[in-house]
């Protein structure tokens, strides 16, 4: 110890390695204390390697940043949990991915991903531009009460191919087509159209 000065170890340009702890025996190795202003960790390469459990544990706040790329993954066995406690202190709070304000390019899931599933009581999807919906085979939307799609501008419907079906399903709720009390123009067919089947 020292009551005024540095206490150092390897402090002198050479390049033995320093251990500490090293001996396979079941012991508790501490640096530092809670009282600590800082521990300060510096290498080209810093390792954390565990037989078991690694714990980061603060009591404020938690930040992990990188010069390049960034990865987090697990074994084919585990699961990448982000925001799945239980304990009461922990369950509440918010998720935020990609949250700042900059152009970036948010990518969930690959091509080859089986699903993507998102679950909540609400789902908003809000966008300054365009929200782009697009499935090489079927894209079904659903909803338990009642399905609503508004829009300032043109509203369409279109299939370069197949038919455009409104009400073919086996139910007996009416279908309705320019109801709304306001003087507007409704157009069925065009002038260039083989028919117009008027069925009832």
């Amino acid at each position: 110890d020292s009551s005024g000065g540095i206490i150092g170890l390897g402090t002198d340009d050479n390049t033995g390695a320093i251990n500490v702890g090293t001996n396979a025996g079941a012991r508790t190795i501490t640096v530092g204390n809670d009282a600590s202003t800082k521990v300060d960790v510096n290498a080209l390469v810093i390792e954390l390697d565990s037989a078991g459990t690694i714990i980061s544990d603060s009591v404020t706040t938690t930040t992990m940043s990188s010069g390049g790329n960034f990865s987090i993954d697990t074994k084919d066995a585990g699961t990448i949990n982000i925001g799945t406690s239980t304990d009461t202190d922990y369950d509440t709070s918010n998720i935020n991915i990609g949250t700042s304000a900059s152009a970036r390019t948010i990518t969930i899931g690959n091509d080859a991903s089986t699903k993507v599933d998102v679950n909540a009581l609400a789902i908003e999807l809000d966008s300054a531009g365009t929200i782009v919906s697009d499935s090489v085979t079927t894209t079904t939307m659903s909803s338990g009460t009642t399905f609503d799609i508004q829009s300032t501008g043109n509203l369409t419907l279109d299939s370069s191919g197949g038919s455009i079906g409104l009400g073919t399903d086996a139910n007996t709720g009416a279908i309705n087509i320019g109801t709304n009390a306001h003087g507007r123009t409704i157009t069925v067919g065009n002038d260039v159209s083989t028919k117009v089947d008027i069925n009832a």
